[in-house]
């Protein structure tokens, strides 16, 4: 009796994680949202800082500009501090892919187990004859 109650508290144990997880995953994703958003506003901020540096790069050799540009925003401090972030933004990013696909293997298995308990648990009723292979109580009086 002990092991039959520890599966079926398992088992709620089980449910209720499984419903907890929906929230969890919503929660990541809306985290991956909002990190993504800053990226691009970040990526655009960068990317006009870049024109706008190899614009104002002297010369007319094109590799000459580029580098200019570059040792131009090199010595920009806002321009570090958004590589910076940009580096930031993207570890999390990672991270938190990570952990979206680690809770969503987790839904998905643990969803497996409960269905596999369910079909032990049908299996054993039919075995008894508890039920009928139609899904179906016995009828009284019949040697089924």
């Amino acid at each position: 009796m002990t092991k039959d109650l520890d599966r079926r508290l398992d088992t709620a144990r089980l449910v209720s994680r499984l419903v907890e997880l929906p929230g969890l995953i919503g929660e990541v994703s809306r985290q991956l949202t909002a990190l993504r958003a800053e990226r691009r506003a970040l990526e655009r901020r960068a990317a006009e800082a870049w024109a706008r540096a190899l614009a104002e790069a002297p010369g007319k050799a094109m590799e000459l500009r580029e580098a200019q540009a570059r040792l131009a925003l090199a010595a920009d401090p806002g321009w570090n501090r958004m590589q910076t972030r940009l580096e930031q933004l993207a570890a999390a990013i990672d991270r938190l892919q990570a952990e979206r696909e680690a809770l969503e293997h987790e839904r998905k298995a643990i969803y497996g187990a409960i269905v596999a308990r369910h079909a032990e648990v049908l299996e054993a009723a039919l075995a008894q004859r508890f039920i009928t292979p139609h899904g179906l109580p016995p009828a009284p009086g019949r040697g089924n």
